[in-house]
């Protein structure tokens, strides 16, 4: 029984450290706003949990009265995870056609937190928030490390108040998250015999 309670403890020690070690969200890019060609949003780690934010508060203006406009974001990934990326906008800043695709980076130039240049490589992935006019979302999983562009599009309204905001944020892989787990597990058995 000592042995068992010993062992479950020591698993659950060090899983549990290890994932701890790799728990440290960082909030990597916040409300970054949106530049001419595109805008760099930085370099996630999906192990530290990173995320960021970013807005677009005057597509109304830059674009037009009723103009169809179209929004790169730049962001690097390393190494590889899974992530989640969503933005929506207000009902009095409204955009219609609102959607967002995620691709892979075709060798845009970025520089700080400006693009010169943006080039979509391939789809990765687009809108899963098709029952939504005021949000889109992308879940990806599995994404391998790189540099990754989010083409955010749509249609600005008539009184050029249209705006939007996003969010970004990365996972390690599901083997990161079973460590974990595995560590939960272990203290569960620990506080059962011990009682």
């Amino acid at each position: 029984m000592r042995t068992t309670h010993g062992l479950a403890g020591a698993l659950a020690a060090a899983a549990l450290g290890f994932a701890t070690q790799a728990a440290q969200a960082a909030l990597i890019c916040a409300g970054c706003e949106y530049g001419e060609a595109g805008t760099f949003l930085g370099a996630y780690n999906p192990h530290d949990f990173d995320f960021g934010t970013f807005q677009h508060t005057d597509v109304g203006q830059e674009a037009g009265p009723g103009s169809d406009f179209e929004d790169y974001w730049v962001f690097d990934l390393n190494p590889g995870g899974s992530g989640s990326m969503s933005a929506d906008f207000t009902m009095l800043t409204g955009i219609s056609g609102f959607t967002g695709e995620l691709y892979m980076d075709g060798g845009s130039t970025c520089a700080g937190n400006a693009c010169s240049s943006v080039v979509l490589g391939a789809l990765v992935d687009s809108d899963a928030s098709l029952n939504s006019e005021r949000r889109w979302e992308i879940i990806a999983l599995s994404l391998p490390a790189g540099r990754y562009i989010i083409r955010v599009t749509g249609t600005a309204n008539a009184n050029l108040t249209s705006a939007y905001t996003g969010q970004l944020a990365f996972i390690a892989e599901p083997g990161t998250l079973a460590l974990f787990g595995l560590g939960v597990l272990g203290i569960g058995l620990v506080r059962r015999y011990q009682v």
